[in-house]
């Protein structure tokens, strides 16, 4: 049970961020408890998307499928024509495939302005108009983001359906793997062993830092329930990097669920829908190899564990020491703290906590997943020089008592290893 309605919820988050009318005037199934919201852009691959959905195992309870087909002002006739050809193929598709279990729908979206056009936006569209049909039937149920060149397991939509009705969490993330094998060209296929790794990588040495909001964030595998997503303002507008801001902003909130028992099959291919990603990733490989296989340093994680472990003894530090941070930390991240004037945030924090577990959430506002890439970031440019990706995740595995052959793809299948076995655990800092 939740304190107020998701009609009332809902009510307040579109008067706070602009009313909106429903595009879709279809009638809500009354027992629906998943929203599944895909963005549509140039696409071509999104029936092969439809047909693993609906080879599925038949969930218990209707799920809808919101289609945003969309594009800008400023995209060409090709694209247009593209995106017309896909809402006339998905509605053969429909018309072939008769599925009581499946509710599409279409919502064509043209000419948005150059300024905001793209994925975020995209995905705000659906998830508003997925959060309006949930208000319609008053049941906080699930929202969950697809990508429209992506497979699922046959057990996706059973799993998603039941961690919803079990544990109905605020947020939560699905265990993805790309799919190496479905990629013909030897290089792509090579290119996104090492795009992955490098993810799994970061993620694991975030783990090993004791970083708490250590999680993949993967717009076609992230799911938020209907309250949270209104409460927290709902999905931002970033042309790409979208899921990273979105996820960093409601996991904190707590109550966070790793889905761990079914996977999404993100495509391998080449993309220049955003700036960064899968496909500029893919693109990027092909014209430099050798720059695309190196990484962050492990010793960069060794800094961040540091200052991990002091939370504590900095919450009982004495604010009368103006160069506080000084003795206590490595070179790289006492002067990255320095430049981030962290003994006035420090002092801040300190003064506006009544508890340690006050500071702490206050702590963490602060240092959130973008001030953590940063921290990352600087000292990539400053102290430690990147490390080739293999060697740097062999030695990551071994300081996680692990090991493996420095071969690619036997590091990937540690790292999945290694993700998929994670306990079903809240993310947020134990206090």
């Amino acid at each position: 049970m939740h304190e107020k309605s998701i009609a009332a919820i809902a009510d307040r988050y579109f008067k706070r961020f602009g009313f909106k009318e429903a595009q879709i005037d279809a009638p809500v199934p009354s027992d629906m408890k998943i929203g599944l919201v895909i963005p549509c852009y140039n696409e071509s691959e999104l029936c092969s998307t439809l047909d693993s959905l609906s080879q599925c195992i038949l969930p218990q309870f209707p799920v809808e499928i919101l289609i945003v087909i969309n594009n800008g002002l400023h995209d060409t006739e090709e694209v247009k024509l593209r995106n017309r050809q896909t809402q006339q193929e998905i509605e053969e598709w429909k018309k072939a495939n008769d599925n009581t279990f499946l509710k599409i729908h279409l919502l064509i979206i043209e000419d948005l302005p150059y300024k905001h056009a793209g994925v975020g936006l995209a995905r705000k569209i659906g998830m508003d108009e997925a959060l309006m049909r949930f208000a319609s039937i008053d049941y906080c149920g699930m929202i969950v983001c697809l990508d429209a060149d992506c497979l699922v397991e046959a057990n996706y939509l059973q799993v998603l359906e039941q961690v919803q009705i079990t544990h109905s969490p605020k947020s939560s993330t699905i265990y993805f793997e790309h799919d190496i094998w479905q990629e013909t060209n030897p290089a792509l296929r090579e290119g996104i062993i090492y795009y992955e790794l490098f993810l799994r990588y970061y993620i694991n040495a975030l783990h090993y830092s004791a970083y708490p909001f250590a999680m993949h964030t993967i717009g076609s595998s992230m799911a938020v329930r209907a309250d949270i997503y209104a409460l927290s303002g709902g999905m931002n507008r970033r042309k790409a990097g979208e899921d990273f801001y979105f996820l960093h902003k409601v996991v904190p909130l707590g109550d966070f669920f790793l889905i761990q028992n079914t996977t999404v099959y993100p495509s391998a291919r080449l993309s220049d829908r955003v700036p960064f990603g899968t496909g500029k990733a893919q693109q990027d490989w092909l014209m430099d190899k050798e720059k695309k296989s190196y990484t962050y340093h492990p010793d960069t994680f060794e800094d961040l564990k540091l200052l991990m472990e002091s939370i504590p003894q900095l919450y009982e530090a004495d604010y009368s020491d103006k160069d506080l941070i000084s003795f206590a930390f490595s070179e790289p991240l006492r002067h990255f703290l320095n430049e981030q004037e962290f003994a006035e945030r420090l002092k801040e924090m300190k003064g506006n906590s009544s508890s340690y577990q006050t500071f702490a959430k206050r702590f963490f506002s602060w240092f959130d997943g973008f001030k953590a890439l940063k921290f990352v970031h600087y000292c990539r440019d400053y102290y430690y020089k990147e490390e080739e990706l293999c060697s740097a995740s062999q030695k990551l595995l071994k300081k996680l008592g692990l090991d493996s052959s420095q071969e690619a793809l036997a590091l990937l299948q540690a790292y999945r290893g290694l993700d998929k076995s994670r306990n079903q655990i809240n993310l947020t800092l134990t206090l």
